[in-house]
C-alpha cells in the first residue's frame, strides 16, 4: 500500500520534510502529481518506488510529438534514475472521462513515451499507464455484467492493447466513497467501509461480495474480460475517504469513517485474498492522500483527504502494516449478550470469511466446537479477529454484536 503525495497547498512542508515523514511511516510506494527537480531529488537514494505523471495538457503535446515526449523522458525520468526509483509514469489523469479533447491523443502519447523509454533502455523498469475513473464503465452492477461505456470503446480497445503489448497494468481511481455517497439508498456504510455486513451475491457469477472496493475492482476486471483481456492486472492509483466536510456531509464525511475505510482497506489488502473474481491477486494501491491540501477547489471535503496535517501531525491513526506494535493490557472480544441471533450469525460469517479470523477450532469435531451455539462460536471468532488486530478496540465492534472484556473467556 502506498500514498499519493499532492502539493496543492500554500502551507505544505518541503519535499525533503515530506519524504522524511513518508519514511517514518514505512511507506515504500508513492505517487506524485506535481513535481520538479527538487522533488525528484528528495526521493533519491530512499528506495521508495515512485510513480510520476504528466498533466492532461501534456497528453496532447506528447501525442503529437515524439520529440517532446522523448525530451520529457530524458529530463524527468532518465536523469533521475537510478538514484530516484521511478517505477511508472501515469500519463494524464482520468483523461478519457474528464478531458475529451485530449482523449484522442492518449494512446499515442503513451506510445511515444514508451518508445522514449525503450530508446533510453529503461522500458523494463518503468511502466506506462493512465489512471481511469470508474466513469469509463457504462454498466458496473452486478460486477459480472460490467462493460465499458460504448462511447469510449475505441480508445479503451487501443489502451488495453497497449497495456497488454508492453506488459503494463491498468491504473484506476477506485472510490467507494463516491459510489456510497451517490447511492446511499442501496449501499450500506458497512459495505463501503469494509465493516461486517451481509454483502451480496452476484446472481450471474454466483460470487459473493463483502465490500464495495472488491465489487468495483471486479467490475473493471469483467469489463476488460469482455474485451478479451484477462491478462491485465489493476493498480489502484487513488482511493481514500475524506475526514471532514460541510455540515450537510457529516454523516458520510467524518474522522471515524475515514479511519475505518483506510485502516480496513490496508488490512484487506494485506491478507492477500484478492477479489472474488481474481482471488489471490495482490493489488498495489495508493491512498489519497498524504497531506490535506488547502488550495483544492470545491466543498470542504475536497481539502480534507489527507492522512497528515501540514505540520506533520496525524489527522487520525493509520498503521501501514510495518509499525511497531505497542503491547496493551490483555483484553478479549466476546459476543454481546444483547445481540440478536441474526446479528451474531452475520458477524460470525464475516469474521470467519472476509475477516480471516482463525476459525478452525470451532469446526465440527474440533477442540472448541462445543458448546455448539452461535454465541459461543461468535465469541471465539470475534476474539481471534481482535487478537490478530493487536487488540485494537475498533476490531471488536461487529456492528454492536461484540464487546471488549478483561475476563478471559476460555
Amino acid at each position: 500500500v502506498g500514498v499519493c503525495y499532492g502539493r496543492n497547498g500554500d502551507n505544505l512542508p518541503s519535499p525533503q520534510v515530506a519524504v522524511q515523514l513518508i519514511q517514518a511511516q514505512s511507506i515504500t510506494k508513492v505517487r506524485i502529481f506535481s513535481y520538479d527537480a527538487e522533488t525528484l531529488q528528495a526521493f533519491a537514494n530512499t528506495q521508495i518506488e515512485l510513480v510520476i505523471g504528466t498533466t492532461n495538457a501534456q497528453v496532447v503535446d506528447f501525442g503529437q510529438s515524439q520529440g517532446d515526449a522523448a525530451d520529457w523522458v530524458t529530463r524527468n525520468v532518465a536523469a533521475a534514475l537510478p538514484a530516484t526509483k521511478i517505477v511508472a509514469i501515469a500519463v494524464g489523469s482520468e483523461v478519457i472521462t474528464s478531458a475529451p479533447n485530449a482523449a484522442g491523443y492518449l494512446v499515442a502519447a503513451m506510445t511515444n513515451i514508451y518508445s522514449a523509454l525503450q530508446q533510453a533502455g529503461i522500458d523494463k523498469q518503468v511502466k506506462v499507464s493512465t489512471p481511469l475513473s470508474m466513469g469509463v464503465l457504462g454498466t458496473s452492477f452486478p460486477p459480472s455484467s460490467a462493460t465499458f461505456d460504448p462511447r469510449f470503446s475505441a480508445v479503451m480497445q487501443s489502451l488495453l492493447e497497449f497495456l497488454s503489448r508492453t506488459g503494463s497494468y491498468l491504473m484506476a481511481n477506485v472510490y467507494p466513497y463516491y459510489a456510497y455517497r451517490n447511492d446511499m439508498r442501496y449501499i450500506s456504510s458497512d459495505f463501503a467501509l469494509f465493516r461486517p455486513n451481509q454483502g451480496f451475491t452476484d446472481s450471474d457469477s454466483g460470487l459473493h461480495y463483502w465490500n464495495l472496493f472488491d465489487a468495483q475492482l471486479d467490475a473493471l476486471y469483467y469489463a476488460m474480460a469482455a474485451y478479451n483481456h484477462r491478462e491485465i492486472l489493476i493498480v489502484v492509483s487513488e482511493t481514500g475517504w475524506p475526514s471532514m466536510g460541510n455540515a450537510d456531509e457529516v454523516n458520510v464525511v467524518n474522522l471515524d469513517n475515514a479511519a475505518s475505510y483506510n485502516g480496513n482497506l490496508i488490512k484487506h489488502l494485506s491478507n492477500g485474498s484478492g477479489t472474488p473474481f481474481r482471488p489471490g491477486i495482490t493489488t498495489d494501491t495508493y491512498i489519497f492522500e498524504l497531506f490535506n491540501e488547502d488550495l483544492r477547489e470545491g466543498p470542504t471535503s475536497n481539502r480534507n483527504w489527507g492522512l497528515f496535517k501540514p505540520d506533520g501531525t496525524k489527522v487520525y491513526n493509520l498503521d501501514f502494516g510495518n509499525s511497531v506494535v505497542v503491547q496493551r493490557n490483555r483484553s478479549f472480544c466476546v459476543a454481546n449478550p444483547n445481540a440478536s441471533f441474526t446479528d451474531l450469525q452475520i458477524a460470525l460469517d464475516w469474521a470467519c470469511g472476509p475477516g480471516h479470523a482463525d476459525c478452525q477450532a470451532i469446526q465440527p469435531g474440533q477442540s472448541c466446537y462445543l458448546p455448539d451455539t452461535v454465541a459461543s462460536h461468535a465469541s471465539y471468532a470475534f476474539n481471534s479477529y481482535f487478537q490478530s488486530n493487536g487488540m485494537d478496540p475498533s476490531a471488536c465492534d461487529f456492528s454492536g454484536a461484540a464487546a471488549v472484556t478483561i475476563a478471559d473467556p476460555s
